[in-house]
């Protein structure tokens, strides 16, 4: 599924496991572990598959901070100048706006196709447009786009591998404690990898 960051086959070769008797409780370690990856960074990594809208109240005239955008395709971005819900101005990418950052990182690099990373700012050009955000109109701004990612990060993937393995080995421990009583007990899976969290850290989203 597009919203699962790693194929079940990636868990099951780590993990050493064939066939499929347990790829049923592998797909639902995979999902349980994308969207605990999403929840912790407060975005999603798989790019929607069509377009979507969004509305957003702008905080002042000029910029505008967004969900991540993947892709300039099929973006539209509109304003409703009257406050009637009809979006009645649509907005021209490098007349009227530009998306930010200038510059965006580079996510990965597959054969000849570099997937950068998305775009996460709206900021009108005042010296080429006459248009500007209205932050008295409550969802000012419509945005149409394909939002998330173009590709999904290599260490999103190792941290999904990670936490899906671990939450399919809960399992085996039903009360969620290993050892005994001689040896010491410990708890094991009630919190995130920690190294699947060192992974996916420099992909929080940061709000202000």
């Amino acid at each position: 599924m597009a919203d699962q960051y790693v194929d079940k086959n990636d868990v099951k070769n780590r993990i050493g496991l064939s066939g499929a008797g347990q790829d049923d409780n592998i797909d639902n370690a995979i999902n349980a572990a994308s969207r605990q990856i999403d929840a912790i960074c407060d975005r999603y990594f798989y790019q929607d598959s069509a377009v979507n809208i969004k509305y957003y109240t702008p905080t002042n005239g000029f910029y505008l901070f967004t969900d991540d955008i993947s892709t300039t395709t099929g973006l539209i971005v509109q304003l409703d100048t009257t406050d009637n819900g009809t979006y009645d101005t649509t907005l021209t990418l490098n007349t009227d706006f530009i998306l930010k950052p200038n510059n965006p990182k580079i996510n990965r690099i597959t054969g000849e196709t570099t997937y950068y990373w998305p775009y996460t700012e709206l900021e009108i050009l005042a010296t080429r447009s006459s248009e500007r955000f209205d932050n008295l109109i409550q969802r000012n701004v419509k945005i149409t786009a394909k939002f998330g990612w173009s590709s999904i990060p290599d260490a999103i993937k190792e941290a999904t591998i990670i936490q899906a393995t671990r939450l399919w080995k809960r399992k085996d421990t039903p009360f969620n404690i290993f050892g005994n009583e001689q040896t010491g007990q410990q708890e094991l899976f009630s919190k995130m990898d920690p190294d699947a969290k060192e992974l996916i850290k420099g992909y929080i989203k940061r709000t202000l």
